[in-house]
């Protein structure tokens, strides 16, 4: 940034800015936490926005703040009256295909494969798994999605995800709101490491979850990343419907330390090193056990499906996988931001999940300015960021 700023001519101006900007820079590297896991914020973006949920979307709670502070310092949030007033338009209200009730439970329930011996042999998903949706109201709608479809994802399928997955969880500026070159070459160089960390990290779930389901691997099934997929009634070619598919969504379910003061990273990690850390890692609460537990992240629906349910769709085939896998429950954070997490805690809440308070010293004390009624939700201080650590019992 220095040296393609500073002129040939020696400007001492344009010098002072630079090391006005790299400081700035420096500054902002020592305030903003890193990033463990482009889910660790848990999103529920979709059936009502998620968790990251951004605000899914809960936007990830780090993200919210990395975008606060960065927006803050190089941004001028003045606006005119013209401005402040202005609204767009409201999309007239459509009538869409809507998910049956009964197929959230049933997904849940564990595709209604679980048995006694479910523990010692887990079951893989039935995936593709699909659900008719029924049709809306209003018939006088054009083509609408009429089946959805739950799969597992797989390397084809990265390419085309890693946009959306960048968009929701990655530091998303106006390009318009940066007053420099500098600026904007921040955000390009962090979108690209972000993205080159996401690129690696599915693609080694989508290895290790192959490896999991190899009767010939004796490896735990561990990393499932499922995909929601849209289909769309295109035409009838020889007696067979002919779809479009549309990936709208991606969750994901994996073994992780039972540790509410820390997220998933964003690679993967060997089973053996999460027992190790399940036993002997620092921040375990003394009541959780010590191995690893079913971990729910990377919930994400995209933006423009929000809304439809998706969301459920989603916690249900995790669910069901946990069942499968014979887990006693699914573990999960979720943003405690007043409002950007409002969406995603009502989600989850609704599901059944319920916050893991502190068997120790009580942490969260201080951030009763969050909100009172979470002072013994379970909540924690994650990589500088308040979250809840929320839990759903699969046996009674």
């Amino acid at each position: 940034i220095f040296f393609s700023a500073v002129r040939p001519d020696g400007d001492t101006g344009t010098m002072m800015k630079c090391g006005r900007i790299i400081s700035t820079t420096l500054v902002l590297c020592c305030l903003v936490p890193t990033s463990t896991s482009f889910s660790s914020l848990n999103q529920a973006s979709g059936s009502p926005r998620s968790p990251r949920q951004r605000a899914p979307s809960r936007r990830s709670a780090s993200k919210s703040l990395r975008l606060r502070l960065f927006s803050e310092s190089l941004t001028d949030d003045t606006k005119t009256e013209t401005e402040q007033v202005t609204r767009k338009p409201r999309n007239p209200v459509v009538s869409l295909h809507r998910v049956p009730e009964f197929e959230v439970g049933f997904l849940s329930s564990g595709f209604g494969l679980v048995g006694e011996s479910a523990k010692e042999t887990p079951l893989p998903p039935p995936f593709p798994y699909a659900i008719d949706l029924l049709p809306p109201s209003n018939e006088r709608r054009i083509s609408q999605p009429s089946r959805l479809v739950i799969r597992h994802l797989e390397d084809d399928d990265i390419k085309g995800i890693l946009p959306e997955v960048v968009r929701e969880f990655g530091a998303l500026v106006d390009k318009s709101k940066l007053e420099t070159e500098a600026d904007e070459l921040m955000v390009r160089v962090e979108n690209f490491l972000f993205s080159l960390t996401v690129l690696i990290g599915l693609t080694q779930r989508v290895v290790r979850r192959e490896k999991g389901y190899d009767r010939k691997n004796r490896a735990k099934p561990d990393h499932n990343v499922v995909c929601l997929v849209e289909q769309t009634h295109q035409a009838d070619q020889d007696g067979k419907a002919i779809y479009k598919d549309q990936i709208v969504g991606i969750a994901e379910l994996s073994w992780q330390p039972p540790i509410p003061t820390a997220n998933a990273p964003p690679f993967v990690l060997p089973f053996v090193a999460k027992e190790f850390i399940s036993r002997f890692g620092p921040g375990r609460d003394a009541a959780s056990p010590q191995v690893p537990v079913a971990y729910a992240s990377n919930v994400l629906v995209w933006k423009n499906k929000r809304g439809r349910q998706y969301s459920k769709v989603l916690m249900g085939a995790l669910e069901g996988i946990g069942r499968l896998w014979g887990c006693d429950d699914i573990r999960l954070h979720v943003d405690a931001n007043e409002f950007s997490g409002r969406v995603a805690r009502s989600l989850y809440w609704s599901l059944g999940y319920k916050g893991v308070p502190d068997s120790g010293q009580d942490s969260s004390g201080s951030f009763e300015w969050l909100n009172a009624s979470m002072s013994n939700e379970g909540l924690y201080l994650v990589d500088g960021v308040p979250l809840l650590y929320l839990r759903k019992k699969l046996k009674d």
